[in-house]
Order: structure tokens, then C-alpha cells, then sequence
């Protein structure tokens, strides 16, 4: 199992952060202190930088947000750890999990479903997570990925790693729904701040996009099973990897 008992929350105000390493595969166990997801690392505490430094040992930060997005609100710098923007979604559109596209969307359950859609099918999507899962393989540093809230872009890069290093689903689901626990301060807080700012209804629709549900992963594998047939030619065709790519990640980070 994941081991989701361990509680960052006495150590750290990073929102959603865990390591999702530490759970056991059909090919063994796979590694901890390697693999950290996350939501924003904006305006940090010199606690939360020296836990991120010193505790978690981080060497290399992903950040899948737009550009606006990090110039709004840029990542706190941690030493000795390199920094790597990967624009996941390129594209200027409503099928982006952005913060402002929560509070601005009038259908929120179609706009969820689109963005796991772009997240799946689309061209900055794709070749985002070429480059961020061949870097997965030259190095064994402990990394961190995440986005705004860690929960769709970064969602979905946990549970392809997880599926990959050879996780069951039911792991793969748990973690991937942990993100509802994890954020619910955070997301008390945000509905707080737009409360006099939204109508009731796209109040109700921030609160819907806060969080995740199964029927938003449900959504992007059925489109793998339906675009590529399966997994394997997923990685292989949507995402450009090499063929061994699944064996050699486990030959890395499955012990």
C-alpha cells in the first residue's frame, strides 16, 4: 500500500504534497524519497524551503503550469535543486485546471472532462510528458512535479509513474483521490476569498473543480484504451518513449 500515512502537514504548509513512492508492484517494491507531487511551492516559509531542502532532499523541481501562471505566482527558489517549467497546456482555451479557468467556466463537470481529454490527446500534453519521463531516466535524484493545485496535471503524472512501475489500480485511485483529504483547508480557504466575488453557481462549480474525482483518471485511461489500445502503446506512440521504456524505469526505481 501507499504509504499515505505520512503526515507533512506538522512539518510543512505545502499543500498536497506526498511522496507516492514506498508501495509495493506486481515486480516488487517500488522506491521511496524519489518521486514527490505537490501543488504550487508559491511564497514558502524559509521552514517549508528547508523542509523541501534539508528533509526531502529535492534536487529537481517540474512545474506544469502556463506561464501566467508562474508569473503570478513564480516557485520559491530551493537551493541545489534545478528548475524545470514543462507547459503541459500550451493551448489558450477553457480545457486548462488553471485557477482562473475554475472561476470562469459555466459548465465545470465539461470543462474537468476536457481537460483530462487535453491532458491525454493533446500535442503540449504529450510532448510535456516525453520530456519529463525521459528525464525520469538519467537521473535518481529526488524530484519534485507538481502544478497549481496538484491535482489534474499533477494527478495524472502520479498515476502514469504509478501504472509504469507496475502499481495496481485500486493504489493508483487512492492516491489520486487523496489529493480531496489533502486539500481541504486549501480549498476552504480559496472558496472563502471568491465567496463575495462569484455568483453562487460558479461558486458551486469552483468547488466542484477543487477537487478530483474518479470519473475525471476513468475518463483519461478509457481515452488511452480507446486512441492507443492500451497502455504500453500509449507510451510508446502518444508520448514518443521507447518501447523498453516500462523496463527500464523498473530496472531504476522497482526493487
Amino acid at each position: 500500500m501507499i504509504n499515505l500515512s505520512i503526515n507533512y502537514a506538522k512539518e510543512t504548509s505545502i499543500i498536497n504534497i506526498r511522496d507516492i513512492g514506498d508501495i509495493s508492484t506486481d515486480h516488487g517494491h517500488f522506491k521511496k524519497n524519489i518521486f514527490f507531487r505537490s501543488g504550487e511551492l508559491y511564497d514558502l516559509s524559509s521552514q517549508d524551503i528547508s523542509f523541501l531542502e534539508n528533509k526531502l532532499k529535492i534536487k529537481k523541481i517540474y512545474d506544469f503550469r502556463r506561464p501566467e501562471e508562474i508569473e503570478n505566482r513564480p516557485d520559491s527558489q530551493i537551493k541545489n535543486a534545478e528548475y524545470k517549467n514543462i507547459n503541459l497546456m500550451s493551448t489558450a482555451g477553457q480545457a486548462n485546471p488553471s485557477l482562473k479557468n475554475m472561476t470562469i467556466s459555466d459548465d465545470i463537470e465539461s470543462h474537468m472532462f476536457d481537460a483530462y481529454t487535453e491532458l491525454v490527446l493533446g500535442d503540449s500534453a504529450q510532448k510535456g510528458y516525453h520530456t519529463f519521463f525521459m528525464a525520469l531516466l538519467s537521473a535518481s535524484d529526488p524530484i519534485l512535479f507538481h502544478c497549481f493545485a496538484g491535482k489534474d496535471r499533477t494527478g495524472f503524472a502520479a498515476a502514469l509513474i504509478l501504472k509504469i512501475a507496475g502499481v495496481s489500480d485500486e493504489e493508483i485511485y487512492k492516491d489520486y483521490l487523496q489529493t480531496n483529504i489533502d486539500r481541504q483547508v486549501a480549498n476552504k480557504k480559496i472558496l472563502q476569498a471568491f465567496k463575495n466575488k462569484l455568483s453562487p453557481d460558479k461558486l458551486a462549480g469552483l468547488e466542484v473543480s477543487l477537487n478530483v474525482k474518479k470519473e475525471y483518471l476513468d475518463h483519461a485511461f478509457s481515452l488511452i484504451n480507446q486512441n492507443f489500445e492500451n497502455f504500453e502503446n500509449y507510451l510508446s506512440v502518444g508520448l514518443d518513449l521507447p518501447t523498453n521504456y516500462i523496463s527500464t524505469f523498473r530496472n531504476l526505481y522497482v526493487v
